[in-house]
């Protein structure tokens, strides 16, 4: 068959995990080209914190967590913390790849010239989080920017604006792919390809079929400005994918709806001492769950049609600006900062009709369009629960019982967020896509938030960075194992 251009490996796809399958590779001797369709490469590990691993470098220089009661954690805890979260589901072979070679990945990055802070967890008095998140210096950004120079030093292709559009497949293996170059087809040959697209988190219509958080898919914050559409699975499933267990899990947050992660607005609402209402006007969960950021994206994503509203009071807002958060949003908002922004985003947002304000609770939930009557209901009992410190509706711990009684009242309207998406590809321990048989498709990888294995469908908030950790981890163990396969 003829190609317009031939190299040993071809990789879709320019993020973490492809760029770290393609110098692999490249350190092996191989010609690899990355094919990326966005104007560069980094993907959504640019936006990445921390990155997870077990019995690291960096833990055993540590010694112990910043906490007097905690460990680092082992291997054996890995294996067990992603099979038990996942009620099974997880793909051992998959765990069992990324928790064994996630120290070795901290190793490939300090090698690169990456420094790391401190080894920690998101939500510090969380004991069920393991204490994997490895901070680096720069986080996500540098991280990527480093590794695309280890890449282009390896001397590795990168043809940025180049979608690819399909797999090129010969009596069952995958030989190529056609991309989109300039307008017109780019047919690339290859002994294998790496699919590295992202996962589909930017594509509400697969994460409405193919994930349980359809009622929000279409109604949601998407965190990120990249478009990780799914590209993988559907030419995945074009060689022969396994298309019987397709499961993909959102990788959740919330925050105010349309806002940046770092918006003081945004930090207000998803406070424990506020309350959230959906749209019929009434509480749906014990506020305090916000002490744990990933837990209250699954939360607002199941409500109906997404909506979801913060209630607070002008108290409420007042210790918020002199007091500080009460929650942790990663980097992004720390334990016990003062939201000094507060003040000037809310009354921009209620002069822009984002945010609402009202001196009494009928007429706020007028405003916001809910039940007058459901709310101010709700109010009344949650100002009860105030009272007595007991909320016998959903047990909020007291230190966050603060009522409703200082006007005016503002509503802020949040939204769950994907950050991305994780799964959808079924792969085996050697990151090769597998059909319906688990039997290798030859020539044909999947890594990062394209593969399946590490989760059931639910990301794993309790092993902070794993999203981040097993993009390079994964992209790593293709490309080694690519190397030691291919003539």
């Amino acid at each position: 068959m003829a190609f317009d251009t031939e190299y040993d490996l071809v990789v879709i796809g320019g993020g973490a995990s492809g760029k770290s399958a393609a110098l692999e590779a490249a350190r092996a001797g191989k010609s690899v080209v990355i094919l990326e369709k966005m104007p560069e490469t980094g993907g959504l590990s640019m936006f990445a914190e921390g990155t997870a691993a077990f019995e690291s470098s960096e833990q055993k220089k540590l010694g112990k967590p910043a906490h007097p009661d905690r460990h680092f954690p082992t291997k054996q805890e890995g294996y067990d913390k992603f099979n038990s979260y996942s009620h099974y589901r997880a793909n051992f072979d998959v765990v069992r790849a990324f928790v064994d070679n996630s120290a070795d990945t901290i190793d490939f990055l300090k090698d690169l010239g990456v420094e790391y802070k401190t080894v920690t967890i998101a939500a510090y008095d969380d004991p069920n989080e393991v204490w994997t998140f490895h901070l680096p210096d720069g986080l996500g950004a540098r991280v990527q920017e480093l590794l695309l120079s280890a890449v282009e030093h390896a001397g590795v292709d990168i043809f940025t604006e180049t979608p690819a559009t399909e797999l090129i497949i010969e009596d069952g293996k995958v030989v190529g792919v056609v991309a989109e170059s300039e307008g017109e087809p780019l047919r690339v040959g290859g002994k294998a390809v790496v699919l590295a697209t992202g996962g589909m988190g930017s594509n509400p219509e697969l994460i409405a079929k193919y994930s349980w958080f359809a009622p929000s898919a279409y109604n949601m914050n998407t965190l990120t400005p990249l478009q990780n559409m799914g590209d993988g699975l559907q030419m995945a499933l074009s060689a022969g994918a396994d298309d019987t267990n397709i499961v993909t899990c959102p990788i959740l947050a919330a925050g105010a709806r349309d806002k940046a992660m770092d918006s003081h607005i945004g930090a207000a609402g998803v406070q424990p001492g506020a309350i959230w209402i959906n749209k019929t006007g009434r509480r749906f969960a014990n506020e305090g769950t916000a002490e744990n950021i990933g837990d209250i994206g699954p939360l607002y994503g199941k409500q109906p049609d997404g909506i979801v509203w913060s209630v607070l009071d002008q108290a409420n807002i007042d210790r918020l600006v002199e007091s500080g958060s009460e929650i942790s949003i990663g980097e992004f908002v720390t334990f016990g900062r003062p939201l000094d922004r507060l003040r000037m985003e809310l009354d921009q947002d209620v002069a822009d009709g984002v945010a609402f304000a009202a001196n009494t609770p009928e007429e706020l939930a007028e405003k916001i369009g809910v039940s007058p009557e459901n709310f101010a209901a709700t109010v009344a009992a949650y100002n009860e629960a105030c009272a007595t410190g007991d909320d016998k509706e959903f047990f909020k711990q007291e230190k966050y019982l603060r009522p409703l009684s200082t006007p005016p009242f503002y509503a802020v309207a949040l939204a769950t967020g994907t950050m991305g998406s994780a799964g959808g590809i079924r792969i085996n321990g050697n990151m090769q896509v597998v059909d319906k048989d688990y039997e290798p498709i030859p020539g044909l990888y999947a890594v990062g938030l394209d593969a399946t294995g590490l989760y059931g469908d639910s990301y794993n908030m309790e092993v902070p960075g794993a999203a981040n950790g097993f993009a390079h981890t994964s992209g790593r163990i293709a490309g080694r194992h690519f190397a030691a396969h291919q003539a």
